[in-house]
């Protein structure tokens, strides 16, 4: 667990956290420049979209689109002063498979709660809930100021935030603001930090390892075909010498005749 909830290294630079701020800011003066293009429709989570038209994309995408430049700039805040302290702790690879895990599972609890919606989802704030609710659990008593005013231990200010978001998912259903999405990623981000079991399975998974296991499986299942009916062919031409072609059965015939076509 020390490496989940250890204090913060100096081993790690930022670099993830670096890339997914100049990635948020670049695309977002995409989006100013090239305003005809439907980036929200595209790119953005459509719920109505995302399996009727297998725009399974959009699940990660929408990480990177934001609605205005006060909603990027927020997003981006929070991400560079406490997705910094956690990505320290934990470093590079594990923040970002943290991070695109609670993504797109903010992203699912949106879907789950609209899926006929044509109204995009956009911006990164689910999987920021995610990061705050990793510098919760690691740092609980840590001091921050809610709204820049007050003073709340961070294990509270979790807490707070999720109430708020609740109360708003409860009240306001059909809010601009993606109350489920931010509630989706706090809620997974703490499932994840808890249960062993799946961060394992998710930072140990290799998508080389992945591939090259599936090329050998699919190598020996072909191996083992071929073993196969090398020892038909030889049952049956055993059963040739000794009885002659009258013995076969009508099976037996097709397959010798399937193999000689394939030779």
């Amino acid at each position: 667990m020390r490496n989940y909830y250890g204090a913060p290294s100096s081993r790690y630079s930022g670099r993830a956290v670096r890339f997914l701020v100049m990635a948020n800011v670049v695309i977002f003066a995409l989006t100013f420049i090239l305003r005809g293009f439907p980036w929200f429709y595209t790119f953005g989570l459509v719920p109505a979209f995302l399996f009727s038209r297998l725009m399974l994309w959009q699940m990660v995408t929408y990480l990177f689109l934001h609605g205005g430049l006060w909603h990027l700039v927020i997003n981006m805040l929070m991400l560079w002063m406490f997705g910094s302290v956690v990505e320290n702790a934990w470093g590079d690879r594990r923040f970002l498979i943290y991070y695109f895990f609670t993504g797109i599972a903010a992203g699912l609890c949106s879907y789950l709660f609209a899926f006929n919606s044509l109204a995009p989802v956009v911006g990164a704030s689910g999987a920021i809930f995610g990061i705050l609710v990793a510098y919760a659990v690691m740092f609980p008593d840590s001091i921050i100021l809610m709204f820049l005013i007050f003073p709340m231990k961070m294990k509270h200010a979790i807490v707070f935030l999720a109430g708020v978001n609740l109360l708003g998912a409860l009240s306001s259903p059909g809010s601009n603001i993606a109350y489920m999405a931010h509630l989706g990623g706090g809620l997974f981000g703490f499932i994840y930090l808890k249960s062993n079991r799946l961060r394992h399975f998710f930072e140990s998974f290799s998508p080389a390892e992945f591939f090259a296991r599936r090329r050998d499986k699919q190598q020996q299942a072909r191996w083992e075909r071929d073993r196969r009916l090398e020892e038909e062919m030889d049952r049956i031409l055993d059963k040739i010498s000794s009885q002659g072609m009258e013995s076969l059965s009508a099976r037996e015939k097709r397959f010798l005749k399937e193999r000689g076509r394939q030779k």
